[in-house]
């Protein structure tokens, strides 16, 4: 009777769940079987690993101050270079622009030039004796009779004069000089040379300045015109252009 009540009073539960009658009564919880050992030793251990191994990667995947600087150094040797590089491009551009702008000065002053000196001496009814009246290396003065009566007024741009101002450097158009009507107009600035230079019927240069009494054997000018310009980096360039004019209505 005694040894059924003991065990009463202390039961030992199997990890079966059932009790047994005749075990002796434990002092100490039962034992963990041996495979879920083996299983949650083997869990610590990959848990432990697994840290470890975070830990690592964390610590190769950061940057060190020297690995910094270098990164920073080669940035700041790109940036500088491609700096470079806008401002080169800038500088030519500019320069490119100033040069084509010369150009265009060069090409409209040997056009109006050109146009209106062909013209001289035009005198369809032969009575306002039109034809040149000055010719010097940086001057030309001529008349034509463009509204075909009453001879040469100072109307309708029947006295022309082109003028090289060399303290300036324009090129200046002058309408009826040496009339109360007359004006000055700058065509082209920027002018660094201009040359009349005038032949006769069979290419004889006339000199410079042309004597009044060679002025009617004048049948060509020689025309040579320089302009010049400023780049972005301060050098200055120059573009010139010749041309021949043949008057033709000088020879009738």
């Amino acid at each position: 009777m005694w040894d059924k009540a003991r065990r009463l009073m202390n039961p030992v539960r199997f990890h079966t769940g059932h009790y047994t009658p005749r075990e002796k009564p434990a002092r100490h919880l039962p034992a963990m079987p041996v495979r879920q050992c083996q299983a949650l030793a083997g869990g610590l251990r990959n848990a432990r690993q697994a840290g470890h191994s975070n830990r690592v990667n964390l610590n190769n995947d950061a940057f060190t101050l020297v690995e910094l600087l270098i990164v920073m150094a080669m940035i700041g040797i790109v940036t500088g270079s491609v700096y470079g590089i806008f401002v080169s491009s800038n500088r030519s551009y500019r320069t490119q622009d100033k040069v084509v702008e010369v150009q265009q000065n060069v090409r409209v002053g040997i056009d109006f030039m050109a146009r209106d000196i062909r013209a001289a001496g035009f005198d369809p009814q032969g009575t306002a004796d039109a034809g040149i009246e000055l010719a010097t290396a940086t001057k030309l003065r001529f008349t034509t009779d463009m509204n075909r009566v009453n001879g040469i007024e100072d109307t309708n741009r029947e006295r022309i004069t082109y003028e090289y101002d060399a303290v300036n450097n324009d090129l200046l158009q002058l309408l009826y000089e040496g009339t109360a009507s007359a004006t000055s107009e700058t065509l082209i600035d920027g002018v660094s040379a201009l040359t009349f230079t005038y032949l006769d019927g069979i290419g004889i240069n006339l000199g410079n300045p042309v004597p009044a009494a060679n002025l009617t054997d004048i049948r060509t000018v020689l025309i040579s015109f320089t302009c010049q310009g400023t780049g972005a980096q301060g050098q200055t360039f120059t573009r010139t252009l010749n041309t021949r004019v043949i008057c033709m209505n000088l020879a009738l």
